[in-house]
């Protein structure tokens, strides 16, 4: 095996696409977190050997503490930490009652990586090529309307891997992925998904995009036009171009944000 990978939420989506190129094409062992069994025995049926999968919900401390155990017990040495696993609420306005979510995907989306980063560092700076990729969104690149908890957590993650990279840019590799609408399961349960499913790139195109620029050495990775559309106009406008976002998804009345904006 050629390097250890870690990658959170490797049963399906980006997480799976990754682990696969990896194993197939670059001879890696990966280590694959999910939380349902099932999907990574699935997994591991097709990839054979070079996945291990390990059942983990990274935002609980005993899980993590677990994998800790099982990645030494084992001799493995971590190359790369791939934290991918994320949760999409409902496109909604933020109301009072929402609190208790935005603390949810706060702690998945973002607490939960800082912590499997603080408890990899000291085995990742043991290899010659250390590696961490945090996978963030579009989100964080350009708030929209309805995505306050959503934005929050991404743009929190892509300021922390930003400050890492600065931090340990010389003992280890530090990226950030900034993909666009991507056909995943992470839309399966909005109202509109199909449509996501018909114009958004694949999971597969995506991560190729992605491995294909960790390799050249990107520490800064956005994929999709529609990321690099809320790049380019966020960078000239600024909030202005938040405002021409917001108006558009209010006009073209598009149903999975056909709760996103408040009425009294």
């Amino acid at each position: 095996m050629s390097k250890t990978a870690v990658i959170s939420g490797a049963s399906s989506g980006l997480g799976y696409e990754i682990a696969r190129i990896l194993c197939t094409k670059y001879d890696c062992r990966v280590v694959g977190l999910a939380r349902r069994r099932e999907k990574l025995d699935a997994v591991r049926s097709e990839l054979g050997e070079s996945f291990v999968p390990f059942v983990c919900d990274v935002t609980k401390d005993e899980d993590r503490a677990r994998l800790m155990d099982f990645v030494t017990e084992n001799g493995y040495t971590p190359d790369i930490l791939i934290n991918n696993a994320g949760i999409l609420p409902e496109f909604s306005c933020f109301t009072p009652e929402r609190v208790d979510e935005l603390e949810r995907v706060m702690e998945l989306n973002f607490h939960s990586h800082v912590k499997m980063c603080a408890e990899f560092l000291p085995l990742l700076l043991r290899s010659e090529h250390g590696a961490i990729v945090n996978v963030a969104s579009s989100a964080a690149l350009a708030t929209l309307p309805g995505t306050a908890a959503y934005s929050a957590s991404k743009s929190a993650l892509l300021a922390f891997t930003e400050s890492l990279s600065l931090e340990y840019g010389k003992s280890l590799f530090v990226a950030a992925v900034c993909p666009g609408m991507t056909a995943t399961e992470l839309f399966d349960s909005h109202e509109g998904s199909t449509l996501i499913a018909k114009f958004a790139p694949s999971a597969e195109r995506t991560a190729k995009k992605i491995v294909r620029r960790l390799k050249r050495g990107r520490k800064m990775i956005v994929t999709g036009a529609d990321a690099h559309l809320m790049r380019g106009l966020n960078r000239i406008f600024g909030r202005a171009a938040l405002k021409l976002f917001a108006l558009f998804f209010k006009i073209v009345k598009i149903p999975m944000f056909k709760d996103t904006f408040y009425h009294k």
